[in-house]
C-alpha cells in the first residue's frame, strides 16, 4: 500500500494567486453546452441556502472579498486553447446580485430557469456569483452560482462554508493546492480499475417522445437512515430491475482528496466510480461493492488516452458527446443513475448573525438520472434530475411514488 501522502507533489501551502494547466475533467466539463447544436446547458454548481436573513448586501459582498482574497480559485478565467488551455487567477472577484423575488418553491425545476439560464464566461469572468432572492416573510434563498470546470461540490461546500466564517469573523481556511485532479491521480500510480462501464439501461426505461429538455425534484425520503447512501442505490436499481434484466449501474462520484489528506480547495477533485447490481441484490451488496472499489483505489486511475481529447477545441468535443437535434431521444444509457452523496449538512457551518440556515440543497446537472442526496437537520431529500425522454407517461411519477414507498416519512 503506498502512503497517503507523497513527496513529488507540490507541498500543500497557503496560496493567494493559481496558475496551471487545465486538466481534462476540467476541459470536459468546460465543453458541455459550447456547441451551437447541442441541446446540453452549460455544467453548472448551484447550491442553494435558505433562512432568516437580515444581512446587508454589503456585508454580503465584503465576505466574499474576504473568501475570494485567500482562495483564489474563485478569480479563475481560461487561457489559452485546447492542449494549451490554462487557468490564471486574474478574473474579476466573485460578486453579489440581489435578484427580484421569483415564484420558485424550491421543490422542482419549475421557476428555476432563470439559475441555468443564467450566462457565465469561463474566459471574461466573473465566474462565481452569489444571488440573494428574498423570500415571503424574513426568508431570504443565498445561492452560490459557478461553473462545474471551476469547483466540484466539496468545493462549492468550502468555499461556502469559508464565507460564514468570514460573517462570523473567524479565522479563514483559504486554499493550499496548486496542482490539479489528474496530477494527484497520476501520482497515485493506480494500475488498473475494477470500476467498469457495461451495458446497462437508464433508471426508467428507453427514451420515449420527442421533447427536449430537462426536469428535477426533491424527493423527501423521510429520517437518515443508516447506510443511506447504499439504500437509495438499491431503491433505484429495483425500479430499473421492473423493466430490464440488465445490471443496474450506478454511479458515484468520490472525493479525491481521501489520497492527499490536507488539500483545502475550491476546486474540482473528483471521480466517478460505477457501481453494477444485479437483479435482486440490495444495499449490502452495493455497499461490499463500493467498498472494495475504494480500498482498491480505483477512483484515482487516469488513462493516459483521456488526454487526446484535448486535441479537439471544446466545441467539438461538445458535439460529439452531448444531446444534439437529431439524437436526444435516442442516446444509450453510459450509466442506470448518478447519486451524488453530500451527507449531512451542518446548520452551524452555514448560519451566522443575520442568517439562520433552514435549507441546503445542490441542483442535480442536467442530461442523465443525476440525483444529490442530502441530509439538512432530521430532513433526507433526493434532488433527481431525468430527461424529458426518459420522465415521459407517467414515469417521474412513478419513480417518486417507487422512492416513497421504500423510505416512508
Amino acid at each position: 500500500m503506498r502512503s497517503a501522502r507523497s513527496d513529488s507533489l507540490p507541498a500543500l501551502a497557503s496560496i493567494a494567486a493559481l496558475s496551471r494547466p487545465m486538466s481534462t475533467p476540467e476541459y470536459y466539463h468546460a465543453s458541455i453546452g459550447t456547441h451551437a447544436r447541442t441541446l446540453e446547458p452549460a455544467r453548472k454548481i448551484v447550491a442553494v441556502l435558505e433562512g432568516d436573513h437580515a444581512i446587508s448586501i454589503d456585508r454580503w459582498q465584503a465576505a466574499l472579498d474576504a473568501v475570494s482574497a485567500v482562495n483564489p480559485g474563485l478569480r479563475l478565467r481560461l487561457h489559452g486553447q485546447r492542449r494549451a488551455t490554462r487557468w490564471i487567477s486574474d478574473a474579476p472577484a466573485p460578486r453579489v446580485v440581489q435578484l427580484p423575488a421569483r415564484q420558485w418553491n424550491t421543490r422542482s425545476s419549475f421557476g428555476a430557469e432563470f439559475l441555468i439560464e443564467r450566462p457565465l464566461s469561463l474566459r471574461e469572468g466573473c465566474n462565481v456569483e452569489l444571488l440573494l432572492l428574498p423570500r415571503a416573510g424574513e426568508s431570504t434563498l443565498v445561492v452560490l452560482h459557478t461553473h462545474h470546470a471551476i469547483m466540484d461540490g466539496a468545493g462549492a461546500m468550502h468555499m461556502l462554508q469559508e464565507l460564514f466564517r468570514a460573517l462570523r469573523a473567524e479565522p479563514l481556511l483559504g486554499s493550499n493546492c496548486t496542482y490539479s485532479d489528474v496530477d494527484l491521480m497520476r501520482e497515485q500510480r493506480v494500475p488498473r480499475s475494477e470500476s467498469r462501464h457495461i451495458k446497462t439501461t437508464w433508471l426508467t426505461g428507453e427514451p420515449s417522445g420527442l421533447e427536449r429538455g430537462d426536469d428535477w425534484r426533491r424527493i423527501a425520503l423521510g429520517k437518515p437512515r443508516r447506510n443511506q447512501l447504499a439504500r437509495v442505490a438499491a431503491a433505484l436499481a429495483e425500479f430499473m430491475h421492473r423493466h430490464s434484466d440488465l445490471p443496474a449501474l450506478i454511479a458515484v462520484p468520490v472525493n479525491l482528496r481521501r489520497h492527499q489528506p490536507g488539500i483545502v480547495s475550491t476546486g474540482n477533485y473528483s471521480a466517478m466510480l460505477h457501481v453494477a447490481l444485479q437483479r435482486g441484490e440490495g444495499a449490502d451488496a452495493f455497499r461490499e461493492k463500493l467498498s472494495a472499489l475504494l480500498a482498491s483505489r480505483s477512483d484515482a486511475f487516469y488513462p493516459g488516452a483521456l488526454d487526446l481529447v484535448r486535441w479537439l477545441p471544446m466545441p467539438w468535443l461538445d458535439r460529439l458527446l452531448s444531446r444534439t437535434p437529431e439524437n436526444f431521444h435516442r442516446k444509450r444509457a453510459v450509466e442506470t443513475a448518478v447519486i451524488s452523496n453530500l451527507g449531512r449538512i451542518d446548520p452551524l457551518h452555514y448560519s451566522a448573525p443575520g442568517f439562520t440556515l433552514r435549507d441546503f440543497f445542490v441542483l442535480p446537472l442536467a442530461g442523465s438520472a443525476f440525483s444529490i442526496l442530502t441530509c439538512v437537520d432530521d430532513r433526507v431529500d433526493l434532488a433527481l434530475n431525468l430527461p424529458r425522454v426518459l420522465a415521459s407517461n407517467g414515469r417521474f411519477d412513478a419513480i417518486e411514488a417507487h422512492l416513497r414507498e421504500r423510505f416512508p416519512a
